[in-house]
């Protein structure tokens, strides 16, 4: 997952794209015949407006959902389609990895949230932890498939927002003052853990970069707990939060860590 200035906070840039999406829908692929190349979501030919694309090579089976398999997922604004070269993108703001792996039931379900949010003013985040189909079937979202997946994220060189889903995840931050964010609650379903994540990139010490917690546990609310349950692995810090998994900070001496990089949210 590669992040840019405009999604450097990710919950904060998904929100505001699905808030602007205007667009409620199946969304369309780019032939009409499988296998599909593309699939995209979003109100085409309108400047400005937010849209996603979907590539691979692929097919979509009701009621069983996509088949094939699936390269990338891109967010942006200015969604256009051209019957030569394919939806594309005035501006892409993040771009997901897929790996070229067959899709599950949790991604058909999340490319159908994506789209299919009708509550989006009250609950924009819903594009992303699932909806409720018509059907009253509640489908599941994007950090679902996240979580069940893993991820790689990589910062800019500004101020980012990066955060964890509900599996193994590698955050990279790269220059400026960097936050890693541990939700459990991320996917709108608390969730038993965080997984076994890893950081790069990250500055101890006054002004460095933070670890952001919100585990819903008393065990691991304060700096001096973390701290406690922090152990020197090499040349790596490793916070043990026992059930609720581990967060690794590569190349972190555990005694450079202070109070002014953590924060805790309940």
């Amino acid at each position: 997952m590669n992040l840019t200035a405009a999604s450097a906070n990710l919950l904060n840039y998904l929100k505001g794209w699905a808030t602007n999406l205007n667009y409620e829908g199946n969304g369309q692929f780019d032939s009409t015949l499988p296998p599909y190349d593309e699939w995209a979501g979003g109100q085409v030919d309108i400047a400005g407006s937010r849209g996603v694309i979907l590539e691979g090579n692929f097919s979509y089976i009701i009621p069983a959902g996509f088949t094939g398999t699936v390269d990338s997922l891109e967010f942006g604004r200015g969604l256009t389609s051209s019957s030569s070269s394919g939806f594309d993108l005035a501006n892409t703001d993040l771009s997901i990895d897929l790996g070229g792996v067959s899709p599950s039931k949790t991604f058909t379900g999340a490319i159908y949230s994506l789209t299919h949010n009708s509550n989006v003013d009250s609950d924009p985040l819903a594009n992303f932890t699932g909806v409720t189909s018509k059907s009253g079937k509640q489908q599941d979202g994007l950090f679902d498939y996240l979580g069940e997946v893993g991820t790689v994220q990589n910062g800019t060189s500004g101020n980012d927002w990066l955060y964890s889903f509900d599996g193994n995840d590698t955050l990279n931050g790269g220059a400026g003052r960097d936050r890693f964010v541990f939700d459990r609650d991320i996917d709108g379903a608390l969730s038993s853990t965080i997984g076994n994540d890893a950081v790069n990139g990250f500055t101890a010490g006054a002004k460095g970069d933070i670890v952001r917690l919100a585990l819903q546990s008393t065990a691991f609310d304060s700096f001096a707990e973390v701290y406690a349950a922090s152990s020197q692995a090499g040349a790596n810090t490793v916070i043990n939060l026992g059930a609720l998994g581990d967060i690794t900070l590569n190349g972190v001496t555990k005694t450079a860590l202070v109070a002014g990089n953590f924060e805790f949210v309940a």
